[in-house]
């Protein structure tokens, strides 16, 4: 476009404003372009970067390793792809894992206490909906002579 309005006489004004009003409007496109294919790699590595922490977020290790994993270069169609190789183990079926901190028999939940299997949970007794009586609505009050 900038070649054609050399080639254009200076005496035609309304072609040489109509072609600088071309040129501003593709220049405006492709930075647009630019923007767009910019932001859009943003947006695509923060949301691997996201799906990779939610994927780490119950695994029992240091937050270093976890940041570590979560900010490894993107390669392969796998969400990890070589990055966690080191850090997996076999196991007796053949399979892959992440290793645990905790071992599974071992851990018992914490219990602060227990109640007898006798009492019932609440003490109060169980009416039904239908049935429950309100102080407000006449249900408590006695009989006036």
């Amino acid at each position: 476009l900038r070649h054609m309005r050399e080639t254009i006489p200076t005496a035609n004004v309304r072609a040489h404003q109509d072609l600088a009003k071309i040129i501003a409007a593709t220049e405006y496109a492709a930075d647009a372009t630019y923007n767009s294919v910019k932001y859009s790699a943003r947006a695509m590595a923060a949301q691997i970067s996201a799906r990779r922490l939610l994927w780490l977020k119950h695994w029992q290790a240091d937050i270093k390793q976890k940041w570590r994993l979560a900010s490894a270069p993107v390669s392969s169609s796998k969400l990890f792809g070589e990055a966690l190789e080191p850090w997996l183990i076999e196991t007796r079926n053949k399979k892959k894992v992440l290793p645990s901190g905790t071992r599974r028999t071992d851990f018992r939940p914490f219990q602060p206490f227990r109640r007898s299997p006798s009492r019932p949970l609440y003490q109060t007794p169980y009416y039904p909906r239908y049935q429950r009586q309100s102080p407000f609505r006449g249900g408590f009050q006695t009989e006036r002579a």
